[in-house]
């Protein structure tokens, strides 16, 4: 079977599994108590990963599925911030490592040369929306806040989404006088006809102009984000997207599958049936844009993600050091991760909480409660046995499974007979290779790996048969 009756065959709605289990099945009866129990179980020994949602975008661009809050009224950004650190502040309290001397809205506690003694940070990351929105002395308040709060390690990744019309030279020197070191910006597309069609306008010149300014600066890695499947993409415009984004040399790229939501994302009605590719379409254009970085340096990261050799990313998954999480594949997969803004995510001591999504209303449950969180998971041992699964699965492409029996104190034919009985179609047709010590995907295998996550997740069938309306986009 070819790459492209492959992926037709495999093309049906799915989880993209950021997490396990996945936001549906996620209940309100988690609350603000369930999250400081988990943030009590943080050592000092432990690392962090701070995520900082910033939902504000002057423009509504119909072709996304993020949080965001469209605006452009500018003196927003000041009391937002304000109630980041307000968050954060609060989220510190509750850690234990901070010792019982932390009080609500400041911890005092710190070892002898004066570094806090909490746990270390070893990433963070800004998103949105368009973080660029706070002012360069915002932003600059809530890092010297983590910084207060924290010891960030030297090898940490402190990175930030930016929109190129909205960032100013200030700004961008600014970032580099904090220690930023990874910038990641949304192209989704470069071709003046799907950008009208999804409301967008950052030509390439705009989005050149920007880089070489960053690179002037002395940034120098590089992330960015393209979409397939977008209304207006042929074949042939989207080939001259994938060369001039070879000419901008980013180090990682994010090559994601254009989620046709309209029931969640309204805006999304104004396309016409006509302008959106048909799936046979949407297909080729992704093995088009696989086939041109894998033969121009990159290496397919997962399912969607590509990296150079020297990048961070790529490294890691040599190592087996990569994992899943809201913002796809990442690194630093040891450390607790914390979200602290409106519908902000957290996985902290093996449980999951989400903010409240609504910007006014986040910023008053910090103020009257310190903490917003709506709703959220407290996974069981299951839970966490087939999380694991899946991670390995979809980071590793393959499982050990000797290592992961013992590791679970499981027999793995046994606790997943169920679940392998399902991988049968996937085997007659090549994509997995089953011994009784491995469980391994094949190369042509990555491309339908969500696919076969489906397999062993055990709330699906629930969420299908509850939902009143599609709850996935398509694996394709």
């Amino acid at each position: 079977m070819d790459t492209l009756e492959l992926l037709k065959k495999y093309d049906v709605p799915g989880p993209r599994y950021t997490s396990y289990p996945t936001v549906p099945i996620w209940s309100e009866t988690i609350g603000i108590e369930d999250y400081k129990n988990s943030l009590q179980r943080i050592s000092s020994q432990d690392n962090i990963s701070l995520y900082f949602h910033i939902p504000f975008c002057e423009n509504r661009c119909h072709f996304c599925g993020c949080t965001r809050f469209h605006t452009q009224d500018k003196s927003l950004s000041a009391p937002y911030a304000d109630t980041l650190i307000n968050e954060l502040n609060s989220i510190c309290s509750h850690i234990s490592s901070f010792g019982p001397s932390a009080p609500a809205c400041r911890v005092e506690a710190s070892s002898e040369d004066g570094r806090p003694i909490g746990p270390s940070v070893s990433q963070i990351h800004f998103g949105g929306g368009s973080p660029n929105f706070l002012k360069p002395e915002e932003l600059s308040k809530i890092m010297n806040k983590v910084r207060e709060l924290f010891t960030i390690l030297p090898d940490a990744e402190i990175a930030i989404e930016m929109n190129p019309k909205m960032s100013s030279k200030e700004f961008c020197e600014n970032l580099y006088r904090e220690g930023f070191n990874r910038i990641s910006i949304g192209v989704q597309d470069f071709n003046d006809s799907v950008q009208k069609l999804i409301n967008r306008n950052q030509s390439y010149d705009v989005t050149k102009s920007f880089i070489d300014d960053l690179r002037t600066i002395g940034f120098k890695h590089f992330n960015f984000d393209l979409v397939y499947g977008l209304p207006g993409q042929t074949i042939d415009n989207f080939s001259y997207t994938l060369e001039k984004t070879k000419e901008l040399n980013p180090n990682r790229l994010a090559v994601y599958s254009f989620a046709l939501v309209p029931w969640a994302h309204p805006e999304q009605r104004s396309f016409k049936n006509e302008e959106v590719p048909s799936p046979e379409t949407k297909v080729t254009l992704f093995e088009i844009a696989h086939d041109f970085f894998t033969k121009n340096g990159f290496h397919l990261i997962g399912m969607d993600h590509f990296a150079r050799e020297d990048d961070e990313l790529y490294q890691a998954s040599k190592n087996n050091t990569i994992h899943r999480n809201f913002m796809g594949y990442s690194t630093r997969a040891e450390a607790h991760q914390i979200g602290v803004g409106a519908s902000s995510i957290s996985y902290v001591a093996g449980n999951y909480f989400q903010n409240q999504k609504n910007v006014c209303q986040y910023q008053t449950l910090i103020a009257e409660n310190s903490l917003a969180t709506c709703k959220g998971f407290k996974l069981s041992q299951d839970d966490h046995i087939r999380r694991d699964f899946i991670t390995k699965l979809m980071c590793d492409y393959t499982v050990d499974i000797t290592n992961f029996s013992k590791q679970h104190a499981i027999t793995f034919k046994d606790y997943f007979a169920d679940d392998l009985l399902l991988l049968k179609e996937f085997i007659d047709d090549n994509l997995i290779e089953l011994t009784p010590t491995h469980l391994t995907v094949t190369k042509q295998g990555h491309f339908v790996v969500r696919n076969m996550a489906m397999c062993f997740d055990k709330y699906l069938e629930e969420i299908k048969k509850t939902a009143r309306n599609p709850v996935f986009s398509r694996t394709v």
